[in-house]
């Protein structure tokens, strides 16, 4: 009889899975329209490395990629290079990547979910939930190297699930704890705070007959430390560029301000009412006017951590997940932004998380009181009525970031790469240069049909000069323009 009652239930969560899946890989040309100069740059980078395993400036096994005054982290430039050397550079492709793993990663929060309370029912939700949630969705929309946190974060708790459950702490579950949060570290510019701070939440671990573990985790990523300590030694400031630029460090700033602002940060970005009702302020992941987090996500993760605190202050993994999700918002805490998206893309993962505790509650009290039943109720209507907000202005908003996103960069140099003739770009104007080369890849126009000038090159008489916010530095008219970038022809 129990498998007559089931089956039915669990066409039905399948059937919601297929459905999630379907609409976290609906790849869209048009939305986000064109490819942002940050895509363009990674994406030349993974094609790059595909084709002879060196960078846009011919750096050979690079650790870091230096993008415009940024220096990238390397796990997303890496897997789409290994996607590049099968497909070939496309946009499409890149972005399908990105869709991928944020699709991965809400599968694994549902084997977590499941593993957790042992209810399909629970897993199908969390996975329903996290499917749909704007700020998972609008992440897997950009070839960007965040879009790999998620599934590092996810693939973290559950590796610490098994330990956990298993109560077994060694060596052997030791080592692969901080290879995943070294992973962490290098997959994203603000991870390199972010996975120390996740490393120490280990701590949590500590006790008798568990030290080998938690030691084994930290040694081990130590050692993967080791890279990043070589490079900065010989690279001094390269790792920092990106937080010096943003950090709320400076103006003479004294350390106790510095601090006092931080926590001031870190209360702003994780309340929960601004994460449902709207989202992160710049339009680049977020097109505004909805919720970036449903607000049922954002009630049924409080009441999980409320949950932590009453009934599993002795389970050491929900302990992990707790620390560890008021860990993750301190390194956007540090900076000028608030509300970052990208800077904060691993919060929804934890809310999800914490979230599977109330929903497994809710469950279970909806199996004898209406009024569970009734708040259940409630909780769906309201993520329908959000979901349908958000698609429908995501629709009509998207397709229309046409500046933001560089839209009209293709057209510019669709004519001059069919051409033949060879495009010049100033050594230091490295948008263009993204630009220009990811364009030529795509149109599989060689790489040395773009000319980088020397300083203070000056390009043969009627060639062309492609420019981003430059002038030319030797007489030139204007060909077209779109936006800030400019086809110019220097004139002998």
């Amino acid at each position: 009889m129990r498998s007559l009652v089931d089956r039915p239930a669990l066409l039905l969560g399948l059937g919601a899975i297929l459905a999630i899946v379907a609409f976290q890989l609906w790849i869209s040309p048009s939305n986000p329209p064109g490819y942002h100069r940050d895509e363009a740059a990674l994406s030349l980078n993974a094609y790059t490395l595909s084709q002879g395993l060196r960078d846009e400036d011919g750096a050979r096994f690079p650790l870091f990629f230096r993008s415009f005054d940024d220096y990238k982290s390397p796990v997303y430039p890496y897997v789409l290079a290994g996607v590049f050397k099968v497909t070939g550079p496309s946009q499409s492709v890149a972005r399908g990547l990105s869709a991928a793993l944020v699709l991965a990663a809400i599968l694994l929060l549902g084997l977590l979910a499941y593993r957790l309370t042992r209810s399909y029912v629970v897993a199908t939700a969390v996975v329903v939930l996290g499917g749909l949630t704007p700020w998972l969705f609008e992440l897997g929309r950009m070839a960007i190297e965040a879009t790999t946190q998620p599934l590092l974060v996810v693939l973290l708790l559950l590796w610490l699930e098994r330990v956990a459950r298993s109560h077994a702490y060694g060596v052997s579950q030791g080592v692969p704890a901080g290879v995943l949060i070294g992973l962490v570290t290098y997959s994203y510019t603000g991870s390199r705070l972010l996975g120390p701070l996740l490393v120490l939440a280990l701590a949590v671990f500590a006790g008798k007959g568990r030290w080998r573990f938690v030691l084994s985790a930290w040694v081990t990523f130590a050692v993967m430390l080791v890279p990043i300590g070589l490079y900065a030694i010989r690279h001094p400031g390269n790792l920092t560029a990106r937080y010096d630029a943003t950090t709320i460090a400076r103006d003479g700033l004294s350390w106790p301000r510095v601090a006092l602002q931080a926590v001031g940060n870190w209360f702003r970005d994780v309340n929960p009412w601004h994460w449902a009702t709207a989202g992160d302020p710049a339009p680049y992941i977020h097109n505004g006017g909805y919720g970036a987090l449903f607000g049922a996500v954002a009630v049924l993760a409080l009441a999980g951590a409320a949950l932590v605190l009453a009934r599993q202050r002795s389970d050491l993994w929900w302990r992990y997940v707790l620390l560890a999700t008021l860990l993750v918002p301190i390194p956007a805490a540090l900076t000028v932004d608030r509300y970052n998206a990208i800077r904060l893309a691993t919060l929804p993962v934890f809310a999800l998380a914490l979230a599977v505790l109330a929903l497994d509650a809710l469950r279970t009290a909806a199996r004898t009181s209406w009024a569970s039943r009734a708040a259940v109720g409630v909780l769906a209507l309201s993520v329908a009525v959000q979901y349908v907000q958000f698609l429908d202005i995501y629709r009509s908003r998207g397709p229309a970031r046409l500046v933001l996103f560089e839209a009209g960069v293709e057209p510019l140099l669709h004519a001059p790469l069919e051409s033949g003739d060879p495009i010049h770009v100033d050594f230091d104007d490295r948008g263009a240069q993204a630009m220009a080369r990811w364009r030529a890849a795509v149109a599989g126009v060689p790489q040395d049909r773009i000319v980088i000038l020397p300083d203070g090159g000056v390009p043969p008489p009627g060639s062309l000069v492609f420019l981003r916010f430059q002038e030319c530095d030797f007489e030139c008219h204007e060909v077209a323009s779109w936006g800030d970038y400019r086809l110019m022809r220097s004139v002998g």
